[in-house]
């Protein structure tokens, strides 16, 4: 055919078909680039290897609302993909290929939380809080910062001997003299810094940083796996209250608590459920191992509620705009109270703030008016299945927050 074009058609002819031939090829590519750049596309393209068997693959589908297209978790779990999973090809226009899919059958369940636990935190050292000035023959000086401590990092070691708590470290301070080697955690990392130690008007030697070596407060369990005993609480991780920089626990337990009264909150400040509970670890219902963004997670060891409903966890895409309901406990027992799910985010990775649902229970709002601190980590459940972790209160509106997708929470903190 092409010799026959040639034979019959002058060299103009043939030039000009060569260039209408490139235009035609060039606004086709386009075309097709256009295409894979839509929303949709894009969705499809990031779905992750393996999906809830509820999620619609359907083009129509994934360019829906944000609340109607959600990703799913992609896991490492080799459960995932078991032999009654089925692989779904996406296709462009009915025949370009996009990408394959797996749809999971096996979902994960857990037994559903709720109740309210003492968290206890020991850290890992002593974590600097604050500076002082050392009042000195030469002067006022402050030898931690003058080595480039700062407020959040983590002092594990004064000369090689390590520090446990705040105690432990002001009496290394105190026999040390001159220069000491102080190691110390920023961000993940280890560092070393020589500190010229000073001496106060007493005598004594000090490096000008006020410490502190734990904390303690009330927060609510969010779910467990009766089993093994693995659990995940708070839905956002246990931080300095001066610095707000995540704590590394060394060791760390929960105990159960009291609720005795609710404060509530007045619009600038979050309410709070006042309690009481034990912080000696013989009282200890169960070890915490980790603190992260998602939660702290460990292992109970005495705690059992037979009354506890073990369900499936949802995949993130299943979630909704809607009814729902989370349990909690803010007056000495664990209730359920309902919930409306008014906003989703598509999430390509883990993220703590992945739903914003608003208080619709008249008890509870009565009780709480919405939202207070030692609620994170209540569960979200909707269509009967786990979906999510309370997380955060909006200060200027209490009946409205933040929650954690529980299939992020768990994928993070579970084993």
């Amino acid at each position: 055919m092409l010799l026959f074009i040639r034979h019959t058609l002058s060299k103009k002819e043939l030039n000009t078909m060569k260039r209408f031939v490139r235009i035609v090829s060039l606004l086709f590519a386009a075309v097709l680039l256009s295409w894979y750049c839509l929303p949709q596309v894009y969705r499809i393209l990031h779905l992750p290897n393996a999906v809830d068997p509820k999620t619609d693959l359907s083009a129509p589908a994934l360019a829906a609302e944000t609340q109607n297209a959600r990703l799913v978790r992609e896991s490492g779990d080799e459960r995932i993909a078991e032999s009654s999973d089925q692989t779904a090809s996406i296709t462009l226009l009915g025949f370009l290929p996009l990408r394959s899919v797996t749809v999971s059958s096996h979902r994960r369940t857990v037994n559903l939380g709720g109740k309210a636990v003492g968290v206890v935190l020991k850290a890992q050292g002593v974590q600097i809080v604050g500076f002082e000035k050392i009042e000195t023959d030469a002067g006022e000086v402050c030898p931690a910062v003058s080595a480039g401590l700062k407020e959040g990092d983590m002092i594990v070691a004064l000369n090689g001997q390590t520090v446990t708590d705040s105690e432990s470290f002001a009496r290394l301070c105190a026999d040390a003299d001159g220069t000491c080697d102080l190691r110390y955690l920023r961000e993940g990392k280890t560092y070393h810094a020589p500190v010229d130690l000073a001496s106060d008007r007493n005598g004594e030697h000090r490096i000008g940083a006020w410490v502190r070596d734990s904390t303690s407060g009330i927060g609510t369990l969010s779910f467990y796996d009766n089993a093994s005993g693995a659990f995940a609480a708070l839905g956002h991780g246990v931080a300095d209250v001066d610095t707000q920089v995540l704590i590394a626990p060394a060791t760390g337990f929960l105990t159960d608590a009291a609720i005795l009264r609710v404060r509530k909150g007045d619009g600038e400040n979050a309410g709070e459920l006042i309690g009481q509970f034990s912080v000696d670890r013989a009282d200890a219902i169960g070890s915490v191992d980790r603190n992260t963004v998602f939660g702290i997670s460990g292992r109970l060891t005495a705690f059992h509620d037979p009354d506890a409903r073990i369900v499936e966890i949802a995949s993130s895409g299943t979630a909704h705009r809607g009814d729902a309901y989370i349990l909690s406990d803010v007056d000495g027992s664990v209730s359920a109270y309902s919930v409306s799910v008014i906003r989703l985010d598509v999430q390509s990775s883990p993220e703590t703030q992945g739903m914003m649902i608003e208080i619709t229970d008249p008890v509870l709002l009565e009780k709480t008016g919405g939202i207070v601190q030692g609620m994170s980590g209540s569960p979200l459940i909707q269509d009967g299945r786990l979906v999510g972790v309370v997380t955060h209160v909006f200060l200027s509106h209490p009946t409205r927050g933040y929650c954690l997708y529980a299939e992020r929470m768990a994928g993070e903190l579970l084993p």
